[in-house]
């Protein structure tokens, strides 16, 4: 959190050096459209026995998918072919972690495979500094993401027979799945603008982040110390800006 806070200040500072440069507000959408690589680490609490620990189902992280969409607004500072923007980011995501597991029943020798998706619809907060130079913007975003909806699938296969639950938490109830409520990320932009006016453009370009924070605790709060779920997330962005002092 330390170097993210030296980083928007940078961003500031540099944003004041141009503060007597052409300026003008700035307006946009983006849908960002990807891929989701989960990441899930367990931590034991001072209680939990050697045997618990080593026989508790371990699981790794499978590919979800991430889509969603952007509304950013903020103040362009220009100079010439140059310029930095600092933007507010409101959105919808719409945000899937995936994790699968594959064993064997000691009394049956059955093989036994596990799928499950947290699949997640938030509110997005967060702010967007931008650097502008000709057609090129390159971003760094931190904020949060706050949990409205979350949908748990479990798919369990023993012997080619596959069960198939649900579970759906609004947002009273996540807190019986998530001991914290909301989800920090932090992302890295980069688009190409092609104007289609003097005041407005498409934008197409990708991104990469990481989605973290989360504990899925649940009810084991004893034996288990937490169970982290994060994310690293890359895709395609497609959208369109409006303003004054745009590059063309």
């Amino acid at each position: 959190m330390k170097k993210i806070t030296i980083i928007i200040l940078s961003m500031m500072m540099i944003f004041a050096k141009f503060s007597f440069a052409t300026s003008g507000w700035q307006f946009g959408v983006m849908i960002p459209i990807g891929a989701s690589f989960s990441f899930y680490n367990v931590r034991f609490g001072n209680q939990a026995t050697g045997d618990y620990i080593n026989n508790y189902v371990k699981k790794s992280g499978i590919v979800g998918f991430d889509a969603g969409i952007n509304l950013q607004g903020g103040y362009l500072v220009s100079e010439e072919d140059k310029g930095i923007s600092l933007l507010l980011d409101l959105g919808y995501s719409h945000d899937s972690f995936g994790m699968a597991n594959s064993s064997q029943d000691n009394d049956t020798k059955k093989k036994i495979k596990v799928q499950e998706y947290y699949t997640f619809e938030n509110l997005s907060i967060g702010i967007l500094p931008k650097f502008h130079y000709k057609n090129f913007a390159f971003g760094f975003g931190v904020g949060v993401k706050i949990p409205l909806y979350l949908t748990h699938s479990y798919d369990e296969t023993i012997d080619n027979i596959s069960t198939k639950t649900y579970g759906y938490y609004n947002a009273s109830k996540i807190d019986s799945i998530m001991k914290n409520s909301v989800i920090t990320y932090v992302k890295l932009t980069f688009d190409y603008s092609f104007y289609v006016h003097e005041k407005a453009a498409i934008l197409v370009g990708a991104y990469l982040g990481t989605d973290f924070g989360i504990d899925l605790r649940g009810s084991e709060l004893v034996l288990v110390e937490s169970r982290n779920l994060a994310s690293f997330d890359l895709g395609i962005q497609l959208g369109m800006k409006f303003g004054n002092n745009l590059f063309e």
